[in-house]
């Protein structure tokens, strides 16, 4: 990548120096500060049990950044509120290389290395992510686009000229998306651990019971959880880097000239904060209509037609202040969601409307 994020061809030279990198990563930081141990030891652990019995095997996992963070959050009680909607989404991502060399709609969920997959807490139940299944309300919205529940290869945005803040009627940019049968949904990391300990999916695709084992054992969802698994998926992400740069051919083609004028497309993949998805529409060899649901619409989307939250919404429900000047319980269950909002986010006496404190949360 270069700086903009338009993609190149590597180099043999690029390859080595990315391997230098990964490797001054792992020595200097992830195993000697964040986990005191070696990445083979940490990945021993499978279960909430396995988890306590590392802290205490050596001093070294307890006085890590990764044992101390989970001490602090335990002491200044993170474990006890910021929970939201219950249910959880991910579209899996890494392509197998041999699995998806002729990539359809039909045949992604089955080729992907970290499957997709929706989490039911209440059931306890995993089904694979199907993107038919996706709807966008806006009847929350700063848009001029109904009230109805819509696919978004069936939306066209039309912003509404006037956006005045009406929290019975629009206050948001962000569209309501939910799934048709399971409702509002949480993407990010929490999600995709909690997918990666399901049953379903293809037996080759990656399997890791361990966050799922913690969500069930400290009794749900929780900032402390929610953070967790964003860590936990760093020695994953590494491993992953080694494997996508063992797989790179330097004498393959590395562009390939799309071909066709007129169709539908849908492409899907896992950023950092979430579940990210593209629909397009081509007519005559030119975009005719292009929608995206990135992580952050998940997320912080407003409430939908039925009045139902979105899981910040819902995670902010409950949230102890402890000094109403200073909410900064708010700020720890907004950037537990590693929120990506351009705007800054305004926290409101309810009683009286007056403004109590800001926090740019990206």
């Amino acid at each position: 990548m270069v700086p903009g994020g338009v993609m190149c061809a590597p180099t043999l030279t690029d390859i080595t120096r990315a391997w230098a990198l990964l490797e001054y990563f792992r020595t200097n930081w992830l195993e000697p500060v964040w986990l005191g141990c070696s990445l083979e030891r940490y990945e021993q652990i499978q279960s909430y049990d396995d988890f306590r019995d590392w802290l205490d095997e050596d001093r070294n996992h307890r006085d890590s950044d990764l044992g101390f963070y989970w001490r602090m959050g335990l002491d200044i009680g993170l474990d006890r509120y910021g929970a939201g909607v219950g249910k959880y989404v991910t579209w899996g991502y890494l392509a197998h290389e041999d699995k998806y060399q002729k990539p359809t709609i039909e045949g992604r969920n089955a080729a992907m290395i970290m499957k997709s997959g929706v989490y039911d807490s209440f059931a306890d139940t995993h089904v694979l992510m199907d993107q038919s299944f996706i709807r966008e309300n806006t009847t929350h919205s700063w848009y001029d686009e109904g009230t109805e529940d819509i696919h978004p290869s069936d939306r066209t945005t039309k912003p509404t000229a006037i956006n005045t803040k009406d929290f019975d009627n629009a206050y948001s940019w962000s569209s309501a998306v939910l799934h048709k049968d399971f409702g509002r949904l949480e993407t990010g990391p929490l999600a995709r651990q909690l997918v990666a300990g399901g049953k379903h999916g293809e037996s080759w695709q990656h399997y890791d019971p361990f966050i799922l084992d913690v969500f069930k054992r400290m009794g749900g969802p929780s900032i402390h959880v929610r953070q967790l698994a964003r860590v936990h998926e760093i020695v994953k992400l590494y491993r992953q880097a080694e494997h996508c740069l063992r797989e790179f051919k330097l004498n393959d083609p590395w562009y390939i000239k799309p071909t066709e004028k007129d169709g539908r497309g849908w492409g899907a993949t896992e950023a950092a904060r979430g579940s990210l998805s593209h629909w397009v529409e081509v007519e005559g060899g030119k975009i005719k209509n292009y929608q995206v649901i990135a992580p952050g619409t998940w997320n912080i989307g407003p409430r939908d037609g039925e009045g139902i939250r979105g899981p910040i919404e819902e995670a902010l429900i409950g949230t102890p202040i402890y000094d109403s000047s200073d909410p900064v319980e708010v700020g720890h269950v907004a950037r537990s969601f590693d929120s990506c909002l351009v705007c800054t986010v305004h926290a409101h006496d309810a009683k009286t409307g007056e403004e109590l404190a800001r926090f740019r949360t990206a």
